[in-house]
């Protein structure tokens, strides 16, 4: 574990031959690093665990990452795309559930009710709806708990997540519980969403078990995984099947292994950079270089690294020291 900036000091501090404003742009960005750490980056929770090898200190994780380089030019490029990093704190996740919930939820219950905005009764019937629904997350991903408190839904007192539901329950139970609590209306919420299997498969489920409308809503989704979900909405032809997300984050947004319109201009370099420090970590994963299902997601939460992101950022191995190290929901083996 490094206990100096070394790297990142020579950065800022050497003339480079044909990059004049180098040292320029290092110092600034290390300044934007060391607030982003600051006020952001310190939230990141598997980095609050007792390690030996992983430190707490973002500006010594990323010192450390650099060091697995070999070289100063692949440094450079890595030491940059952390710009590019979107980092989704839980003040962040806080907005997006408020979003969800007046936004996107309060409407759809209004229009699936029937509800006239303008009669006196429209709140009193609002609150009906809001009772009669059962916000359940997609994946044990999605803190259930942590959005209701937010955004002060009562929900169900069980709301399981519907990845588990569907290895673990039967339509006939689900049936039984929805009628013994007079639920009407569903609603399955994600936080993060990258190629969109894990939503599929419990959507599928929902629709297959759930007699009634039913309201899916990813608070992040990647361009991939949205037209993944959209794709098997219309292949079910189910009416009931309302589809909301609150942001969908472009194939611009991400680095993929074909160029994009619009994309950084760095990501022409990063590329290689990605697939460098995928060799050098020498643990081979689905997707390679730019993770799982080759999404190239630049996508941090507070409270895990996405495997849609690209390995070199979350992966650890015997020679490699990640800036976001990822928990795993279970034992990781190589392909």
């Amino acid at each position: 574990m490094a206990n100096t900036l070394e790297i990142i000091e020579r950065l800022q501090r050497e003339h480079h031959p044909t990059d004049t404003n180098r040292a320029l742009r290092a110092s600034r960005l290390r300044g934007q690093y060391e607030t982003l750490a600051t006020h952001l980056f310190h939230q990141f929770e598997p980095t609050k665990k007792v390690s030996q090898r992983i430190s707490r200190d973002f500006m010594i994780r990323l010192e450390s990452w650099l060091a697995c380089f070999e070289n100063d030019e692949d440094r450079w490029v890595a030491f940059r795309s952390i710009e590019y990093l979107f980092f989704v704190g839980q003040q962040e996740f806080e907005e997006l559930y408020r979003c969800a919930y007046e936004h996107i939820i309060k409407p759809w219950l209004t229009d699936a009710a029937e509800i006239d905005i303008f009669s006196d009764d429209a709140i009193a019937r609002l609150d009906e709806a809001l009772k009669a629904t059962w916000p359940c997350p997609v994946t044990d991903s999605l803190r259930i708990n942590g959005f209701l408190h937010v955004t002060g839904l009562e929900g169900q007192s069980i709301r399981p997540d519907w990845l588990s539901l569907r290895e673990l329950a039967s339509a006939e139970k689900i049936n039984a519980y929805k009628l013994k609590k007079e639920i009407k209306y569903l609603v399955l919420i994600e936080d993060f969403v990258g190629s969109g299997g894990q939503l599929s498969r419990a959507l599928k489920f929902a629709a297959e078990t759930f007699d009634g409308p039913i309201l899916v809503i990813p608070l992040i989704i990647c361009a991939p995984g949205d037209r993944e979900v959209r794709k098997l909405i219309g292949k079910l032809g189910n009416n009931n099947i309302n589809y909301c997300p609150v942001s969908v984050l472009s194939d611009s947004c991400l680095i993929s292994k074909d160029p994009t319109d619009g994309e950084p201009a760095l990501f022409s370099q990063l590329r290689n950079v990605l697939k460098v420090g995928y060799e050098k970590m020498d643990f081979p994963l689905e997707g390679d270089e730019f993770g799982w299902q080759e999404i190239g997601s630049l996508v941090v939460m507070y409270s895990n690294c996405p495997n849609n992101t690209p390995p070199i950022y979350h992966q650890v191995s015997n020679t490699w020291m990640p800036i976001f190290p990822r928990s795993e929901r279970e034992l990781k083996v190589p392909k």
